[in-house]
């Protein structure tokens, strides 16, 4: 700041000084005093408006932290902004069907057991199959079926006849057409066979039942029978003697066997159909030798059982076939 001398009015530069004009020592005084205030008031106002900023930023309040931005929630699905989808149903499965068993079938003929020969010692006269001396027809060939065996010596009757297997005794006599399983109707027969001149033509016949489903028929027996319908029988026990009743060339014994439960047939003869009135058919048989105790001796068993044939052979290596 310049002194107050300052201020005085200086000559102009141009044209001739003017004359000064002179202040009084009192204005002088009370001009460097205004001065003075003058600066004392600025100087004030100044450290007024530096504490006033000191103050400000002394006592301004801390910034407040920046808000993490609150996260905008997923808005929750209703339905009416997504369509629910329609749930499949499960689809209810199927039960498997309960098998429905069929009818009950035989016991294959391997697989019966307790069986023995119901004549000892006996050879087989006439085997099971084709034969030219068969009653039934198979394939339209005549057929027998049963097996028929006597004693060695030709022609002697008499020998003891022993029930094949345990069972009950269904009939024994000349009336035993209801237990042969035929398939028919016999009222015919039996009005045929109903004197007592044709009935006494008929052979003796022993039938039983085995108790495995299976019936064992014993023909041709001599009159003096050991047993007789609704008996119990045990394998071996007698039950007469072999002989030559019915329409037969020379003793033996018939021994036939079939299952209740077989469904196939054989076709009788057209002679027996018209002749005694028999059914057209009856229960198809099985071939005894298949369930009767092994003979290596029997000539057709060692064809139809190749490998007790061979067992047998291999525990007797030194033996022939016929021993």
């Amino acid at each position: 700041m310049g002194s107050i001398d300052d201020i005085s009015p200086k000559p102009p530069k141009d044209g001739p000084p003017r004359p000064a004009r002179s202040v009084s020592p009192r204005v002088r005084i009370a001009l460097r005093g205004l001065v003075v205030t003058v600066a004392i008031i600025w100087v004030i106002v100044a450290l007024v408006a530096g504490q006033v900023v000191i103050s400000r930023v002394a006592f301004a309040p801390a910034p407040s932290p920046t808000p993490s931005p609150t996260p905008i929630p997923t808005p929750t699905a209703t339905p009416t902004d997504v369509a629910t989808p329609t749930a499949v149903p499960t689809p209810t499965p199927v039960p498997t069907p309960t098998p429905v068993p069929g009818p009950p079938t035989p016991i294959p003929a391997a697989k019966l057991t307790g069986y023995i020969w119901p004549m000892d010692a006996a050879v087989v006269t006439l085997p099971f199959g084709f034969s030219s001396y068969g009653e039934f027809l198979v394939n339209g060939k005549l057929f027998h079926d049963g097996l028929d065996m006597a004693m060695a010596t030709r022609g002697a009757c008499g020998a003891r006849v022993v029930a094949a297997h345990d069972g009950v005794v269904l009939t024994a006599g000349r009336e035993y057409a209801d237990f042969m399983g035929w398939q028919g109707d016999l009222a015919a027969y039996k009005k045929k066979f109903s004197p007592a001149s044709w009935k006494a033509s008929l052979p003796i016949v022993i039938v039983i039942d085995d108790g495995d489903g299976y019936r064992s028929i014993y023909a041709h027996e001599w009159d003096n029978v050991k047993v007789k319908a609704g008996q119990h029988v045990t394998a071996g026990q007698l039950l007469g003697y072999e002989g030559m009743t019915g329409n037969v060339t020379g003793c033996h014994l018939h021994f036939g066997l079939y299952s209740t439960l077989e469904t196939a047939t054989f076709a009788n003869v057209p002679y027996a159909m018209t002749h005694y009135k028999l059914p057209a058919a009856e229960t198809a048989r099985i071939d005894p030798l298949l369930v009767l105790p092994y003979r290596n001796d029997v000539s057709e068993m060692r064809t139809l059982r190749p490998a007790d044939a061979a067992a047998w052979d291999a525990a007797h290596p030194s033996a022939s076939p016929s021993d």
